[in-house]
């Protein structure tokens, strides 16, 4: 144990140190490059200097969503969403294109989602379609369906959706007007 907590010393030494010399290394650098004496460098020049140029938040593609469900007529579902994002401080903005395969059924959907800050907060709209398989909770076996979704997860990625979706096709017709509430819950990023 003796030598491990020296290795770990000697190690947190060196680092300590290769962070001083690059700081350093840096300050040399930076009073080379100036025109000025770095004694000179004060005040509002040395700021100005220093900060980071921020640029203007830019759509580019990217992953929007993802996540482990359990729901309506889903059971457990596995989600994944790409699309446009755009990025900033405070909010991040997503036009996305989102996939949802669970063992009674399988959707696809587009729509908009906005996460809030920094805690993993966030809402979408969807609208999609959907196909349930052999045994799904709550709905009809083998139909298709269409419909939206609102999404909200309040706190650390964890919430859920409500949607309404209506059969389609000629199985539907004795089924018009016959809507099904869907549901899920659970962890997403």
């Amino acid at each position: 144990m003796p030598s491990a907590r020296k290795s770990v010393n000697l190690l947190a030494t060196l680092l300590t140190t290769a962070c001083v010399a690059q700081v350093g290394s840096a300050r040399v650098v930076r009073a080379q490059a100036a025109a000025e004496p770095v004694a000179m460098q004060a005040g509002s020049a040395r700021v100005a200097r220093d900060t980071v140029t921020r640029t203007a938040p830019r759509w580019h593609f990217d992953q929007c969503m993802g996540g482990l469900t359990y729901g309506a007529p889903f059971k457990f579902a596995l989600a994944y969403g790409m699309g446009y994002v755009r990025e900033s401080e405070t909010t991040d903005w997503c036009f996305l294109g989102a996939a949802k395969v669970g063992l009674g059924g399988a959707s696809f959907n587009v729509g908009l989602a906005n996460s809030l800050g920094h805690w993993g907060s966030g809402t979408a709209v969807t609208a999609g379609i959907l196909r349930t398989f052999d045994n799904p909770l709550g709905a009809l076996a083998k139909r298709t369906y269409v419909g939206g979704s609102v999404h909200l997860w309040p706190l650390l990625a964890l919430g859920g959706e409500v949607g309404y979706y209506v059969p389609l096709g000629r199985d539907a017709q004795g089924e018009r007007g016959k809507g099904m509430v869907t549901w899920s819950a659970g962890f997403g990023f």
